[in-house]
């Protein structure tokens, strides 16, 4: 893992118990930093716009996302 990443991972770790006006808190100073940087939001990628024109069959994530919206509302 490069130190980025460790790094990233520590602060991860660090988050964890925090209340929720504390994170906001710290996502507002993330948001200022990469604001005073200059640093640009990072686009999304659509898998299924990369995987066009190829012969894929998607019925099966439909059947995978009902089962998994059936499944967090017995929660």
């Amino acid at each position: 893992m490069n130190t980025a990443a460790l790094t990233k991972h520590d602060i991860y770790n660090k988050l964890a118990g925090l209340s929720a006006k504390d994170l906001a808190s710290i996502a507002d100073f993330v948001d200022f930093m990469r604001y005073q940087k200059k640093i640009k939001p990072q686009k999304v990628l659509k898998l299924q716009g990369i995987l066009k024109g190829h012969d894929i069959d998607f019925s099966d994530l439909e059947r995978f996302k009902a089962g998994f919206r059936m499944s967090s509302l017995c929660l």
